[in-house]
């Protein structure tokens, strides 16, 4: 049985004399005419709604079935090889066969990829590195078959970091036993992609795949970014590896994997513009100004909770000395900042700085903490029990300029309540439900909150209740009146 030449196929069914020469299988540069470029995509369509048994990765054979000694279908040879072999019979249909030599072609991946790179740069001054991608004659988008990410090789001690991954199409997740962490995931939705922090970017190509990898040398959550472009397929696989992976190890994740076909309805890809949205400035004035002794209520008609809240006390200490260490959220780390004498120790701030293609930390000042301890009112409301009724407050600034809340997230000095002593749920540290608590019908019960603070802002500072829950006004209690 004589394969196919595809590319003289390809020639031989466009209905078009698409190449100036074809001399010594050598074809020059061509642009071709709108006509034929919408029934070379017509093809490709029609391949992926008949393909649906044709593995892409590491397949290659040129042999097919036979039944009593006569070939059935016509086998196109796949472009990758292995040890494994693969085939691939052709679907019912010319205009089938023809959408299958396009597809699988090795030569003919230039001619037929279904979307391009239409630029890849450095965009921003923090190592922002962009993809855009084009597809479709109008730049609209193109209609791809889905597809499955199948790893053939993990790195020892890799396993599944979430159940719910085992069985998806598009993500996988592990981490190691090292403590490294690997993240596979298609991603052709977009018309264009940004990763932040990039110092480096290789062009190579993995399998006969075009692929970038991307270093980064910053806090991006990731060591290494694999981009391996599928043009042939529409398809982009991104593989991240964080916390100390090596690159060999990912490259042999890009270089055993394979893309199977779901067989599950076409679907349109590159065809969404990512749209980046500007929080909009919350002022503290727009809150309810609340004075310490007076009373918030709050009213959830979803959870039928109704409790009222009073702040009769507000205690600024420059230690946590005499508090119960299972009230804290994380104890170790908060006394990590106490000096010999068990008061709270200045320490220089730093901010994370992008210079000379890295991310560094760089001085900024000296944080003088303290600590707030809060004494509150909470009454149930309600003719009945009340469970795991949430009891906390955020510590926000005011900026003096322009109003706008603003939050302070220097290390150890997050804006988050960081003890609570009316928790009916003390399961131990780092617990989810420290801060619940249950009430019996018409109970007041007074609880004691703390949170940490800059001495130097504390003119500005608030304590912000109920901003979490979208169910009323925030309210805002100064924490120095």
């Amino acid at each position: 049985m004589r394969k196919i030449d595809e590319e003289k196929f390809l020639y031989s069914v466009s209905e078009e004399s698409i190449m100036k020469t074809w001399d010594n299988e050598a074809v020059e540069e061509h642009e071709f005419s709108d006509t034929y470029k919408k029934f070379r995509e017509d093809l490709i369509r029609r391949a992926g709604e008949n393909g649906s048994n044709k593995k892409i990765g590491m397949a290659g054979s040129e042999y097919g079935e036979r039944r009593n000694g006569e070939a059935v279908g016509e086998i196109i040879a796949m472009p990758y090889q292995s040890q494994k072999k693969k085939w691939y019979r052709r679907p019912a249909g010319i205009a089938a066969a023809v959408a299958a030599a396009i597809v699988l072609s090795m030569g003919a991946y230039a001619i037929s990829g279904l979307f391009k790179i239409k630029s890849q740069e450095f965009t921003g001054e923090n190592g922002a590195y962009t993809y855009e991608f084009e597809a479709g004659d109008d730049g609209d988008g193109v209609m791809v078959q889905p597809m499955r990410l199948v790893p053939n090789y993990l790195p020892e001690g890799y396993e599944y970091l979430q159940e719910h991954f085992k069985d998806s199409d598009g993500i996988k997740k592990y981490h190691g036993s090292d403590g490294g962490g690997l993240t596979i995931a298609l991603d052709n939705y977009f018309s264009s992609q940004t990763f932040a922090y990039i110092s480096s970017v290789e062009n190579t190509e993995i399998n006969g795949i075009k692929t970038d990898i991307l270093t980064s040398n910053g806090d991006n959550g990731s060591d290494y970014v694999v981009m391996m472009f599928y043009e042939e397929l529409g398809q982009v696989v991104t593989i991240l590896g964080y916390d100390g992976i090596s690159l060999e190890e990912i490259k042999k994740v890009a270089e055993n994997l394979v893309l199977e076909p779901t067989g599950e309805e076409a679907y349109q890809a590159f065809a969404q513009e990512r749209e980046t949205y500007d929080a909009e400035p919350v002022l503290i004035e727009d809150g309810r100004q609340v004075q310490v002794g007076e009373t918030m209520e709050y009213v959830s008609d979803v959870t039928n909770k109704k409790l009222s809240f009073t702040v009769t006390d507000i205690d600024i200490r420059d230690d946590i000395s005499g508090l119960p260490e299972e009230y804290f959220t994380d104890y170790e780390r908060i006394s990590s900042l106490l000096d010999e004498n068990g008061k709270f120790a200045s320490y220089e701030r730093t901010e994370p700085v992008w210079e000379n293609n890295a991310l560094v930390e760089k001085s900024t000042d000296e944080i003088y903490p303290a600590f707030a301890y809060i004494t509150m009112e909470i009454t149930n409301l309600s003719d009945e029990p009340l469970t795991d009724a949430f009891v906390y407050a955020n510590l926000v600034y005011k900026n003096s300029e322009t109003g706008e809340e603003e939050v302070e997230m220097a290390e150890g000095l997050g804006n988050e309540t960081v003890y609570y002593d009316g928790s009916d749920y003390l399961d131990g540290i780092y617990n989810i439900k420290l801060y619940h608590s249950d009430f019996d019908a018409g109970e007041t019960r007074t609880v004691h909150l703390g949170v940490l603070f800059m001495k130097e802002r504390q003119d500005e500072a608030y304590l912000s209740l109920f901003g979490w829950t979208n169910l009323m006004d925030t309210c805002y209690v100064k924490l120095i009146p």
